[in-house]
């Protein structure tokens, strides 16, 4: 996105939602996949608290989610897109309403991974399917605009937008793939073109700027429809990603692991009558206090089962300090790969400082962000940082009892 400095993309609707709002420069998956992300989202819980671990371990209903509180107190809940909290393998086109409570409206899926061909579902029963004609980013685009025209104005609303792209395959419209196939892209430094796969890096690296393009195409034709119904400036609008990718940056790609590439996500929030505008926040901030933050700024109570802080102080601009410190965590992306226990990582971002202990062979690293934002450079062996090593490393050993995470640690 340009106005997070990438000199590759011109995000001219992203850009003005940062301007009229607030964007968070420090904000974090607290377990950069999918489907765990979006259980921290909707319970305020870590991941080994509510349970999803992995891909395919459904959100049991055993605490109220956002959306379930919003209702209760007056909140009209419609959700269009991705839900990724079934359990589910792509493709998965039906999610039971037992695993998606709280919502008065329902159209989507539970995973797709097929933008130009994305199945869905509108009801309670898996029939009859129906399939997107256009691309999937347009498309619920298109079902939001007319959603917002028939909308029942004497209730207050909660809508989710939930897009797969950018996501693999990284294709899109043929008009945003043509911008970025022979454009003069600037690499991350830490990105690996001696690696064998740099050419496949490289494409899909292209392929996802063409899906942000439209993406950022997409955001400004919800935002004009908010201002033509006169509900831009009486509606909070977050916009955020539930990971990133790591695209070739240290010869991998996908999610899943505690580079920043990977762990750390777009904010932005816009409701200037109380966030005011143009402000950027380095404040330290994780998906588990999206919602006690979010109810915060409405007045609504916020559950005892939400773990995550209430940052309300911080988007209002009352404070400037976000977390102390942030726990990170990953166990496995698939519950029935037992070799994948290898992979299980945790991290602990405080200050300038990021600490990662992974499962396999115990090895850590630990970065400079403020020195070394592409994380080159492990300074976990050097004499010179035993102290802050041993230091975070005790906070993370803190923190993992606290939630009880039996990761292994000593």
């Amino acid at each position: 996105m340009s106005c997070y400095g990438d000199p590759n993309i011109a995000t001219p609707n992203l850009d003005r939602l940062a301007r009229e709002g607030i964007r968070f420069t420090n904000a974090y998956s607290n377990t950069p996949l999918c489907s765990p992300f979006r259980a921290c989202l909707y319970t305020g819980q870590y991941a080994t608290s509510n349970g999803v671990t992995c891909l395919f371990k459904p959100l049991l209903p055993r605490q109220k989610l956002l959306p379930e509180v919003l209702r209760e107190h007056g909140y009209h809940t419609s959700h269009m897109g991705k839900w990724h909290l079934a359990g589910g393998d792509a493709p998965s086109h039906f999610v039971s309403p037992y695993f998606r409570p709280g919502w008065d409206e329902w159209l989507g899926w539970e995973n797709s991974n097929e933008p130009f061909h994305t199945e869905y579902g509108c009801g309670p029963m898996p029939i009859p399917l129906h399939t997107f004609k256009s691309y999937q980013t347009d498309a619920l685009t298109d079902l939001t605009l007319k959603w917002l025209k028939s909308y029942d104005r004497n209730k207050p609303f909660f809508h989710v937008v939930s897009i797969e792209p950018p996501h693999p395959p990284n294709n899109a419209p043929e008009q945003y793939m043509e911008i970025f196939r022979t454009k003069t892209i600037e690499f991350h430094p830490n990105f690996s073109h001696s690696h064998e796969n740099h050419t496949e890096f490289e494409k899909r690296l292209r392929g996802y700027y063409a899906q942000i393009a439209n993406l950022d195409h997409n955001v400004g034709r919800i935002m004009q429809e908010l201002e033509s119904c006169g509900l831009l400036d009486n509606t909070i609008i977050f916009y955020f990603s539930d990971h990133g990718d790591m695209l070739g940056s240290h010869g991998m790609l996908h999610k899943s692991r505690p580079e920043e590439e990977s762990s750390r996500i777009p904010l932005i929030i816009r409701y200037p009558a109380m966030l005011g505008q143009n402000r950027v926040s380095n404040g330290l901030i994780g998906a588990i206090d999206i919602m006690p933050s979010l109810l915060s700024l409405l007045g609504i109570p916020v559950p005892n089962s939400v773990e995550g802080e209430d940052l309300s102080s911080l988007f209002t601009g009352k404070c400037n300090e976000g977390r102390s410190d942030l726990l990170l965590q990953f166990e496995r992306n698939f519950f029935d790969h037992t070799d994948e226990s290898s992979m299980a990582w945790r991290s602990i971002r405080k200050d300038k400082w990021k600490y990662n202990l992974f499962r396999k062979g115990n090895y850590r690293e630990l970065f400079n962000l403020e020195s070394d934002p592409y994380e080159m450079h492990n300074l976990s062996e050097s004499g010179d940082h035993r102290d802050i090593c041993a230091e975070l490393h005790l906070l993370l050993k803190k923190r993992l009892g606290e939630q009880k995470d039996d990761f292994p640690i000593s």
